[in-house]
């Protein structure tokens, strides 16, 4: 099989029926994911499937005229960058599915604003804002499921993975025939061997290091037994037994725990109190957020609150 090519889009060819597929350029930095398009085959599946690939309206249609016609959809989990398109899956005929219980995010945008707790410190002005900068619009229909669930499309296998120490619903994706394993949002998001990245992360309450800590140690396992490439939403393609992934994951958690560590010892700071999570956010230790204003500000001082106070926990130079 040979890819077709699209304006601003990667295809990548993982096996004769597989493609990962990358928007090069989005409209803005939380609009879009990388994604699995599993092709038609003999005796397996009549049609295509799509695995959380979130790119721009215009892009899906063109897929759709290539590889088309999609009669399933599958969401990883209820995070911007993953289901501000989804819409136009649905609108040109595939099933919608998401993990539970943050398929409500794809229905109702209020839905994400309380799911993730931004309710609690932002106005919901603020996520419209950063919804329609991303594209957002809601689906009509969403077929919940629950994490580790197995699907079966006529001879198709996907095994859902729970990851759940980004989010309460993330999922990665095993094909267990094509001995494929994509791990979604993990944190490998090195789109090239010598580019870096943030790494996991871990901004909302719900997240858990400790978690992380897990799903990091369960996949470099399923990925070393039971597949040939590891994908997720902001990566290069890695094949067995390249242990590389989980090294970058482990070290960036480490390396960022280091950073709030050092800097409670260079302020002096001596407790676990908002005070002192709101100093280091000061700091701008993890965003240039000096160089931001308006909605983005909110959201961004948000989210590394989350990262700085789960560092915080975990640190041995405070009471």
């Amino acid at each position: 099989m040979t890819t077709s090519k699209i304006d601003n889009v990667e295809i990548r060819q993982l096996t004769e029926d597989i493609l990962l597929v990358h928007q090069k350029k989005p409209p803005f930095y939380f609009s879009c994911s990388d994604g699995i398009i599993i092709l038609p085959k003999k005796n397996r599946n009549d049609s295509s499937i799509v695995l959380d690939l979130n790119i721009e309206p215009h892009l899906i249609d063109k897929l759709n005229n290539i590889y088309g016609p999609f009669t399933n959809y599958i969401n990883s989990h209820g995070h911007m960058d993953h289901i501000a398109h989804v819409h136009k899956w649905e609108s040109i005929g595939a099933k919608i599915h998401a993990p539970f219980p943050e398929h409500v995010n794809l229905l109702d945008l209020r839905k994400f604003y309380k799911l993730f707790g931004f309710f609690e410190e932002i106005n919901f002005s603020v996520i419209n804002k950063f919804a329609k900068k991303n594209g957002y619009k809601e689906c009509q229909d969403v077929i919940p499921f629950k994490p580790g669930y197995t699907f079966k499309f006529e001879n198709l296998i996907i095994e859902t993975i729970p990851l759940l120490g980004h989010s309460k619903a993330h999922v990665g994706f095993l094909i267990p025939e094509e001995r494929l394993f994509h791990i979604s949002c993990l944190g490998f998001d090195k789109v090239s061997p010598d580019k870096d990245g943030f790494g996991p992360w871990y901004g909302f309450k719900e997240c858990s290091i400790e978690q992380y800590l897990i799903d990091i140690t369960q996949a470099e396992l399923i990925f070393l037994e039971r597949a040939n490439f590891l994908t997720s939403s902001h990566s290069y393609i890695v094949k067995s037994p390249d242990k590389a992934p989980f090294i970058y994951m482990r070290e960036k958690i480490a390396k960022n725990q280091n950073l709030v560590d050092n800097a409670i010892k260079s302020h002096n700071l001596t407790n676990k109190s908002m005070d002192t999570i709101n100093y280091l956010l000061n700091l701008d230790i993890f965003f240039p957020k000096r160089k931001m204003e308006g909605y983005l500000l909110e959201i961004y001082n948000f989210w590394e609150s989350g990262i700085i106070r789960k560092h915080i926990e975990r640190s041995e130079y405070l009471n």
